[in-house]
């Protein structure tokens, strides 16, 4: 099945879309995503921004995970597909034409050594630099300060930062030792950060991710260095840190919102996690600054 560039400008849901001109378009996908063999007219480089992708192509129909720590560039004309690890996930797809490629080679100089990669699917490390502009593409509020040409520049950005990655950076072999183990840990990380509040069984974990409990409580403390249940607390300890400095509610509700059962189970857990209470926090917060 073809999606033309055409269909990915024009999209059913157009809150897709983050950006598009005459030969660049950029959407984002989240939730319980899965696309079907399909190729496209154009380039296509997909980048997650939380959560995993798993993707095939004709070269690699075992599939490979993508994460945080890297991103795909899929050549036009190749048949691939792609699904979302699970429900949390959320990535961005940028497509290019060949004429708008072209216009590039013409403007920027010379782009033979990515024409040289891109011949086949590769997986490129991301860097800093591009985790930065991709959230920045996706953070833009269309009421505050954003428009539709600050999303294009922002996408634009991204996209001659991805392809200066491409030709500079670091490409990963697609099948990679762990590959799997280490974007089964990206989501996990992100469901979890996402239910903080709440108790999560290892049960429960082991029926939405498909994986045994004892290969998830490895698998994260391998990726991690923590285990579920640190982790977690991390994250409520981070959550009340927050709710503490930047509101006046009670420290008991404080603990409530962020999943302890009490103040006093939150004091514990901040004096064990970061070394102080919650009432030195706020006085911390609420203590003048000298001039």
């Amino acid at each position: 099945m073809l999606r033309s560039f055409d269909q990915l400008c024009h999209p059913a849901n157009r809150d897709l879309l983050v950006a598009a001109n005459d030969g660049h378009a950029a959407l984002t996908g989240g939730g319980t995503y899965a696309m079907p063999w399909h190729w496209h007219d154009c380039l296509m480089f997909i980048l997650p921004s939380h959560g995993a992708v798993e993707l095939r192509h004709e070269d690699h129909r075992a599939g490979i995970w993508l994460s945080q720590d890297r991103f795909a560039v899929v050549p036009s004309g190749r048949a691939h597909q792609t699904r979302a690890g699970c429900a949390t996930h959320t990535h961005v797809a940028l497509y290019l034409t060949s004429d708008a490629l072209q216009k590039l080679d013409a403007g920027v100089g010379s782009l033979s050594e990515f024409h040289r990669r891109t011949r086949t699917p590769i997986l490129v490390r991301r860097t800093a630099a591009i985790r930065t502009l991709q959230e920045l593409s996706l953070q833009i509020d269309v009421k505050t300060y954003g428009s539709a040409a600050t999303r294009q520049a922002l996408s634009s950005a991204l996209l001659m930062q991805c392809i200066g990655e491409v030709i500079a950076g670091t490409t990963e072999p697609g099948n990679s030792p762990g590959a799997h183990g280490m974007a089964l840990v990206a989501d996990l990380e992100a469901f979890v950060a996402r239910h903080a509040d709440q108790d999560i069984p290892l049960d429960v974990l082991e029926e939405r991710f498909g994986v045994s409990r004892r290969h998830i409580t490895r698998l994260f403390r391998q990726g991690t260095g923590l285990s579920i249940g640190e982790f977690q607390q991390r994250k409520r300890y981070e959550s009340a840190c927050r709710l503490l400095a930047e509101t006046d509610l009670p420290i008991g509700e404080v603990a409530y919102r962020v999943g302890f059962e009490s103040g006093a189970a939150l004091a514990r857990a901040m004096r064990r996690i970061g070394g102080h209470a919650p009432s030195d926090l706020r006085t911390k917060m609420a203590r003048p600054v000298k001039r």
